[in-house]
C-alpha cells in the first residue's frame, strides 16, 4: 500500500513515518517544512499519485496563529476531496480530546463536544467535514489525549519542575495522557481495523492526578517527591513577571481540566498499551536530554 502522511515533519509525524517505514508499505510524507502546503491544490495533485491510505496529522495548534482555521479546516476539506477524487481506500484523521472543551468529568466518544477556543472549534469542524464523506470513502477519526514525548512543550514543563515552581492549580484533576509511541500504534491499528464513520478515543490506561504525575516526573528527574501548589491568579502574575511561558492563562486552563477518558472502544478494536507511564516518562526525559531541547 501507498500511505500519504500529512504533517510528516511534525512531532507525531516523525514517529509515525519512522514506524511505517519498517513495514512493507510505500510511505510518502507531506509537510509545509518541505515546501508542501495542504492549501495548495497543485501540491496535493502531485502528492496523491496512486495513494491508498491518507493519515492526516497536519494542523496548527497555536490559537493566535492567523492561519489556524484555514489550515485546520479548509486544508482538511481539500485533502478529503482529493482523496475521494483519487479513489483513496481510507482516510484517517487525527483529532483531539480538546473537542470536549474544559472537561469536568469522564468522557467517551458519545460525550457531546463543547469546544471553547479556536483550535478546539477547528478540530470539531474538521471532524464533521471528514465524517460527511463516509458514504463515499472509508473514514476514521482518532481523538487523542494530550501527547507525552520529547518536544519543546514538555522540555519547558520539566524545566519548571526542576526550578521547583509551585503547581499553578490544586492538581487534583485526573491527568490521563498518552505517550507519542502509543498514539502512533493506535494510528497504525486504524489502517487495518478502523471502521468507517467511527470516532475512537485513545489515551494511556493510567489515570494519575496532575499533582501525582508531576511528582512522578520529579522523582525521575532525581528530585524530591515534594510539590507545592498556588492559586491560579498568583501563578498568572508570576508568569508575567518572570516571563514563564507555561504560566499563561491558556496553559493553566490546559493543565487544570479533568482528563479522564473511557478507551474501551479502541481497546475492543485491539489497542494494547506497550509502555507504562513510568517508562514513557523516563524515555521522554532521556530523549529530551539527547535532543537538547
Amino acid at each position: 500500500m501507498k500511505i500519504l502522511v500529512t504533517g510528516s515533519e511534525g512531532f507525531v509525524g516523525q514517529y509515525l513515518i519512522a514506524k511505517l517505514k519498517n513495514t512493507n508499505n510505500d510511505v510518502v510524507g507531506f509537510d509545509v517544512a518541505n515546501g508542501q502546503n495542504i492549501l495548495n491544490l497543485k501540491h496535493l495533485d502531485t502528492a496523491f499519485n496512486k495513494v491508498d491510505i491518507v493519515i492526516h496529522l497536519a494542523a496548527i495548534i497555536e490559537n493566535s496563529d492567523p492561519k489556524l482555521w484555514r489550515v485546520n479546516v479548509e486544508g482538511t476539506k481539500n485533502l478529503i476531496k482529493k482523496a475521494v477524487e483519487n479513489k483513496v481506500k481510507k482516510f484517517i484523521f487525527l483529532s483531539s480530546t480538546g473537542v470536549y472543551g474544559f472537561t469536568k468529568q469522564s468522557v467517551s466518544e458519545k460525550t457531546p463536544t463543547h469546544p471553547e477556543n479556536l483550535y478546539e472549534k477547528s478540530k470539531v469542524e474538521a471532524e464533521q467535514i471528514v465524517l460527511n464523506y463516509q458514504e463515499v470513502i472509508e473514514v476514521s477519526v482518532l481523538r487523542s489525549a494530550m501527547i507525552l514525548g520529547p518536544n519543546k512543550y514538555w522540555s519547558r514543563m520539566f524545566k519548571v519542575l526542576k526550578k521547583k515552581f509551585p503547581l499553578p492549580t490544586k492538581g487534583k484533576n485526573t491527568f490521563q495522557i498518552i505517550f507519542v509511541k502509543e498514539l502512533v500504534n493506535a494510528l497504525i491499528l486504524l489502517i487495518k481495523k478502523g471502521n468507517s464513520g467511527e470516532i475512537y478515543l485513545v489515551a494511556g490506561k493510567e489515570q494519575p492526578s496532575l499533582k501525582g504525575f508531576c511528582l512522578d516526573v520529579k522523582e525521575q528527574l532525581g528530585l524530591k517527591r515534594k510539590l507545592f501548589t498556588m492559586p491560579t491568579f498568583l501563578a498568572l502574575l508570576l508568569g508575567k513577571l518572570l516571563r514563564v511561558k507555561v504560566l499563561t492563562r491558556e496553559n493553566i486552563r490546559h493543565l487544570s481540566k479533568e482528563r479522564k477518558y473511557n478507551i474501551k472502544k479502541i481497546e475492543t478494536l485491539g489497542f494494547k498499551q506497550k509502555y507504562n507511564l513510568e517508562e514513557a516518562i523516563i524515555e521522554t526525559i532521556e530523549d529530551i536530554k539527547q535532543m537538547d531541547l
